[in-house]
């Protein structure tokens, strides 16, 4: 009926529509642009995006009609049926979702307002969707509000939906016919756009959430270490593949189940558990309930509680098994400084003077013969520090041509050789230079800078790198010579000096010798009982040792393979060692197999041996007085004590 009106009206209207003075501005200002693009009285129905133009924007919107299409329902749920239309528009005012009464829904679709459908001003004149979107805040246009007349009897309340970020994304609106609406409309249509924002809120929460989270889980999966967590209720809550394959657990059966149906802890994690006790790579023997494949696991873990509302979850890390072993290995292989054997006055006085350079922080210089044993002991310096958590690093410089040294030392940023330098290597823990005198003269000057500053520059690079690393330099040479002859810095001699030590050899630690043939014995021997005939052990005991501990290696060695009794007795020894204590046994008269010194030093051995460090049967047999022989035992740095036994 009204429809037949329309050309009436069309004819007796004004061509140019007015608003009314007491309209809200954005009403006036909306008229005033309708006027300019449309007509009032002709009614053309809005643009629709169909096919598949609305298939991609429904599908890029698929987060937003999600949520939207649930909240709209919840709401109308709640009106009881009244006869009115919720719709959903993106910011752009295209109809993505619509429900409401049917009667409604349908007289909606015949002037065109079905999915897809644009509330655009410039083609349907004034309306609530458009302007909420234009001007940023709900409002509401009603009846003769509208600019187009077939729009006179709807009543539309519209509100914009914003994002965590405050950008607009959608649209909510009420739409009615005039003698249905309501004054509490618009209130609803606000907070229907509020519970639509906060629920695109939590859904984004929500999706970043489970992004991140499987970000986690795929680096747990990827990590070295089998994981498991489980809640304040004992719960397991995750396992990933590592874990569940050494454990022997199926993820399908356990997850979500008490994890002690499935596993018995150890005591001490039991205990650490109960008072909430981080643990860091520990040693526990982990038992199945379950009896198929192994009962008990050996395993190396570490406990992290996390605190929550709900109580206290863990998550224990179980570390690779080849760490496990190496962590073995190195407790059977790392020398400490009380496993040094240490009787003779000498040592005593060295072994001492080691825990003072462990417990400092600058660098240190250990000098001697070679093969006196300077290697173990910077490792045990190392060990014995509060660095012994943090890497060795061993360098030879002895071993490497002088143009590679620079590259293997200082490390590049060349392109196609990017790599870390021994300095960098040893950050947070102990360098070792053995043979520093063979350092050229340029890593001379590198070293000396790492000592004053803390930092070194790249090899072909202009990068300064701080490292925290301390150097332990190890020499053979008379380093005061080659001072002089200019082969050798004063100033790095000098720097290395703050913590000098001088190992003695082994001819100078007599009273050593039989706890290093023992411990020597023990290492190489393999089958226990092994040990040399009083004979044999004579012949190692004077014998003057110019290999150091090399040699001594090499002779018990030797002796092993050369016999498989339990009793080793002379003959099985190197001819050099079984000839040198014949010499001296004998007294052969020729030429000396040692110099004059070295004889004293050796008959002086022998008289405190024989005497068990008497000094005055020593005099007597040595046939000097007691004042002399004092005299030699302190130039020779010999302890009579040392023989008292």
């Amino acid at each position: 009926m009204a429809s037949s009106l329309l050309p009436d009206i069309a004819v007796t209207m004004p061509s140019v529509p007015q608003p009314l003075s007491s309209w809200p501005e954005h009403l006036q200002a909306s008229w005033l642009r309708c006027a300019h693009q449309t007509s009032a009285s002709l009614w053309h129905p809005p643009h629709c995006a169909r096919g598949q133009t609305l298939e991609s924007l429904r599908q890029r919107k698929r987060d937003l009609l999600t949520t939207g299409e649930m909240a709209l329902e919840d709401l109308y749920e709640f009106m009881e049926g009244r006869p009115c239309a919720l719709l959903l528009t993106d910011e752009s005012g295209c109809l993505l979702a619509r429900t409401g009464h049917p009667d409604t829904l349908q007289a909606l679709a015949v002037l065109g307002f079905g999915p897809g459908a644009f509330f655009s001003e410039g083609r349907i004149g004034t309306n609530a969707v458009n302007l909420a979107a234009l001007e940023g805040v709900p409002l509401c246009v009603s009846g003769p509000q509208h600019f187009n007349q077939r729009l006179h009897p709807w009543h539309c309340c519209a509100s914009p939906v914003y994002n965590s970020t405050g950008r607009q994304v959608a649209i909510v609106a009420l739409i009615c016919r005039v003698e249905e609406a309501a004054p509490g409309d618009l209130a609803l249509t606000v907070s229907a756009g509020r519970e639509l924002a906060n629920l695109l809120q939590m859904e984004r929460l929500m999706q970043e959430s489970q992004h991140h989270l499987s970000e986690l889980y795929a680096l747990l999966d990827g990590m070295e270490d089998g994981v498991l967590a489980w809640d304040p209720q004992g719960r397991l809550r995750y396992l990933n593949a590592l874990a569940a394959s050494r454990l022997q657990l199926d993820p399908a059966v356990c997850l979500g189940q008490p994890l002690d149906h499935h596993l018995l802890m150890p005591q001490r994690l039991r205990l650490a558990i109960a008072e909430m006790t981080p643990l860091s790579h520990v040693e526990v023997t982990l038992e199945r309930r379950e009896t198929r494949g192994e009962a008990f696991i050996d395993a190396l873990v570490s406990l992290k509680p996390l605190p929550g509302p709900d109580g206290v979850s863990f998550i224990v890390l179980l570390h690779p098994t080849d760490r496990l072993r190496a962590i073995h290995q190195l407790r059977q292989t790392v020398p400490e400084l009380s496993a040094l054997v240490g009787e003779s006055s000498a040592m005593r006085k060295l072994l001492r003077h080691a825990r003072q350079a462990a417990r400092g922080q600058g660098p240190v210089l250990l000098r001697g013969e070679e093969e006196v044993g300077k290697a173990q002991l910077a490792e045990a310096i190392h060990f014995g520090s509060e660095r012994a958590a943090g890497p060795l690093v061993i360098f030879n410089c002895q071993a490497w041509p002088r143009e590679r040294m620079a590259l293997e030392l200082m490390g590049s940023d060349e392109a196609g050789q990017e790599r870390a330098g021994k300095f960098e290597l040893a950050h947070g823990g102990t360098l070792v230079l053995e043979q520093v005198e063979c350092l050229p003269a340029p890593m001379q000057a590198a070293l000396l800078q790492l000592l004053k500053t803390g930092r070194i520059q790249r090899f072909d690079s202009a990068r300064i790198l701080p490292l925290r690393v301390r150097i332990i330099a190890t020499s053979s040479a008379p380093l005061e010579q080659r001072v002089q002859e200019g082969g050798f810095g004063r100033q790095l001699l000098y720097a290395l000096q703050g913590c000098e030590l001088w190992l003695p050899s082994l001819r100078e630690r007599r009273a050593d010798l039989p706890g290093l043939i023992r411990q020597h014995l023990t290492v190489q021997g393999g089958e226990p009982g092994r040990q040399f005939t009083p004979d044999a052990l004579d012949c190692l005991l004077t014998y003057p040792w110019p290999g150091n501990l090399g040699e001594l290696r090499s002779a018990i060695e030797y002796a092993l393979l050369h016999c498989s009794e339990a009793q080793i007795p002379p003959r099985a020894l190197p001819a050099a060692i079984r000839q040198g204590h014949c010499l001296l046994a004998n007294e052969v008269v020729g030429q000396p197999l040692l110099t004059l010194a070295e004889l004293e030093h050796q008959a002086i051995l022998r008289a405190a041996r024989a005497s068990k460090g008497q000094v005055s049967q020593m005099a007597r047999q040595l046939g000097i007085s007691r004042t002399t022989l004092w005299r030699r035992l302190k130039l020779l740095d010999i302890d009579p004590a040392d023989y008292h036994h």
